[in-house]
């Protein structure tokens, strides 16, 4: 469960991409994102690709790339400094070490030419240059085993080019996990697994929360992840915050249409046929169009008005830790209760 002291938060982030021969082309990834993550908190960010959940994600770890990526505006808060004013070494310090990020395809995260176990090992003496070489590689065993990786001391050895998909996975837990963060940000890492070792893998992301004191931040489109697994759900649509809240509160009183549409097109094995697929009309926004100065789902919504054009909601708290931006929040009852 999440302790009540805040560790991280992110507030009115903009991280835009420039392009253009004089920057005059604007994609605004992030746009006045914010969020709060505390201690042991397991927090799911959700959304479709593209809506900015990743570059949110980057954000944090300082590793956007400029050229074309530039943080324009807002502050990233680790307890109590901001992450976006911090130098190039300050950032070094805190990455890898108190915040820790696993990225979607271990293949290509893992050096191919160096053992998993050395890899592991060398994230460690980095930032303990006084750990020697063995005693670094003893530990990276040890973390190794406490992922489920059998004959860790014979798997530290090999390449990741010998590991399953699923290993790998595991091998890049293990090498978050080393310096045991306080913050591990975790983007959509079961995207390439099978559902038999996405189940696994999310099962030991949960228990090392547990065993560590980690505070956990998954990025996913997995709504079956979100409803058992997290104590904070965040919905994520244009680059900013529609809707948060609990998993009850987004799944039993969801209140914007996005988030009615994320859940609709889940399929169901508890109604007929007949109830057939669902899903959200027109297109996910190009993020290069999209007015600061309006409601960046307005184009899909069916209870878009002309006051969704011309100004853009900001998050109200309809319900005890329960948020929604949306002017027609309180018009989607009765889609409310056809989920029932």
């Amino acid at each position: 469960m999440a302790d009540d002291e805040v560790i991280l938060e992110v507030e009115h982030l903009k991280t835009y991409f420039l392009s253009g021969k004089h920057n005059e082309n604007v994609m605004r990834a992030s746009d006045d994102l914010s969020y709060k993550v505390h201690k042991k908190e397991f927090v799911a960010i959700v959304g479709e690709s593209g809506s900015g959940k990743s570059v949110s994600a980057l954000s944090v770890m300082g590793l956007i790339p400029y050229p074309p990526g530039l943080i324009v505006g807002g502050r990233i808060l680790f307890h109590g400094k901001d992450l976006v004013r911090a130098s190039d070494e300050e950032m070094r310090e805190i990455r890898g070490s108190s915040i820790s990020i696993i990225f979607q395809e271990p293949s290509t995260a893992l050096n191919p030419v160096v053992t998993v176990g050395k890899q592991i090992a060398e994230a460690i003496r980095i930032h303990e240059p006084k750990t020697s070489k063995k005693e670094a590689f003893e530990r990276a065993v040890d973390l190794l085993g406490k992922v489920n990786i059998p004959n860790p001391a014979v798997r530290a050895k090999q390449y990741p080019f010998e590991m399953s998909g699923g290993m790998q996975q595991r091998a890049m837990i293990a090498m978050a996990m080393s310096l045991s963060p306080e913050i591990l940000i975790c983007d959509e890492p079961t995207t390439a697994l099978d559902v038999t070792v996405q189940a696994q893998v999310l099962e030991q992301l949960n228990k090392l929360r547990e065993e560590f004191g980690t505070a956990l931040v998954l990025i996913t489109h997995n709504l079956g992840v979100v409803a058992r697994y997290a104590d904070s759900v965040k919905v994520m649509y244009g680059g900013k915050i529609v809707e948060e809240g609990s998993p009850d509160d987004i799944f039993d009183e969801p209140h914007h249409p996005y988030t009615l549409g994320l859940i609709r097109a889940v399929p169901r094995l508890d109604l007929p046929k007949s109830y057939g697929l669902h899903t959200i009309e027109g297109e996910p926004p190009d993020m290069s169009k999209i007015s600061p100065t309006s409601c960046a789902f307005a184009k899909r919504c069916k209870y878009a008005t002309d006051e969704c054009l011309d100004q853009r909601p900001d998050l109200e708290e309809i319900s005890r830790g329960h948020f929604c931006a949306c002017f027609h929040k309180d018009q989607t009852e009765e889609e409310r209760k056809a989920l029932q």
